[in-house]
C-alpha cells in the first residue's frame, strides 16, 4: 500500500492510498475518523472496497478542505488511468462546490489536470516492474 499527500495551493489537501492493503485498513480508518467520517461510513467503505464492488472510492470533507482517495489493485494501466480521472473529478466537484465556483472554463480544467498529474506521478512509479 502506497500513500501520497499533496495540497492544492493551500486550498485543499489530498491523501491517496494506492493498492489498499486490508490488513492495514486501520490506518485508513484512523485518517477517515480524523476527517470526521462516521463509523458506519468507514465500515461501508471497507466492505465496498474489500468486496471489489468498487475499484476506488473518494471521501471529501468540504468544511475541512480535504479529500481521501482509495484505490484497489487494478488489472491494467488503462483501468488505473480511468479510475484516477474518475476520482479526481469527485475531488474537483467537492472543491468547486465548497468555493462556489462554476464548473466551466479554465480554472476547473486546470484543477482536474493538476489532480490527475499529481496522482499519475506516484502511479507511474508503481508501474516499473509491476507488470500492470
Amino acid at each position: 500500500m502506497t500513500e501520497q499527500r499533496f495540497s492544492i495551493e493551500n486550498y485543499w489537501e489530498v491523501v491517496v492510498f494506492y493498492n489498499v492493503d486490508y490488513n492495514l485498513f486501520y490506518i485508513i480508518a484512523d485518517r477517515l475518523k480524523g476527517m470526521e467520517a462516521s463509523e458506519d461510513l468507514i465500515d461501508e467503505i471497507y466492505d465496498t472496497m474489500k468486496s471489489g464492488r468498487a475499484k476506488a472510492v473518494t471521501y471529501s470533507n468540504k468544511l475541512k478542505h480535504i479529500s481521501m482517495v482509495l484505490f484497489n489493485r487494478h488489472k491494467t494501466k488503462e483501468d488505473y488511468l480511468n479510475s484516477i480521472v474518475h476520482e479526481a473529478e469527485h475531488i474537483k466537484q467537492a472543491m468547486l462546490s465548497e468555493y462556489n465556483v462554476e464548473d466551466e472554463g479554465e480554472p476547473p480544467a486546470y484543477t482536474i489536470g493538476y489532480l490527475v498529474s499529481q496522482m499519475w506521478r506516484v502511479f507511474k512509479g508503481m508501474l516499473c516492474g509491476s507488470g500492470v
